[in-house]
């Protein structure tokens, strides 16, 4: 390969590191803003009101409550799921 090709090549390289590393970190801010509203929740573990809240009464999920509505982001079901993990055991 000539010279020039080799330097474009690389510069084309660096800059698809660089936008592969931007979109990364603008995925990860998006997808800690995701919320899901309580009933969303209840659905999505196929668990009732009372379980939902007992969970959030024994700090197994953090939530946000505005008045009367109950939401929770997704992160911190992810964070919930990780603290609640039992790994395989032979």
């Amino acid at each position: 390969m000539s010279r020039p090709f080799q330097e474009r090549l690389t510069n084309i390289e660096k800059r698809l590191e660089e936008l592969t590393k931007l979109i990364a970190k603008k995925q990860e801010n998006i997808f800690d803003k995701v919320i899901i509203d309580n009933d969303e929740f209840q659905r999505l573990f196929k668990i009732s009101p009372g379980t939902a809240a007992n969970w959030r009464e024994q700090g197994l999920i953090a939530y946000i409550q505005i008045n009367h509505k109950i939401i929770y982001k997704i992160k911190d079901i992810n964070k919930m799921l990780d603290d609640n993990y039992r790994a395989f055991k032979k």
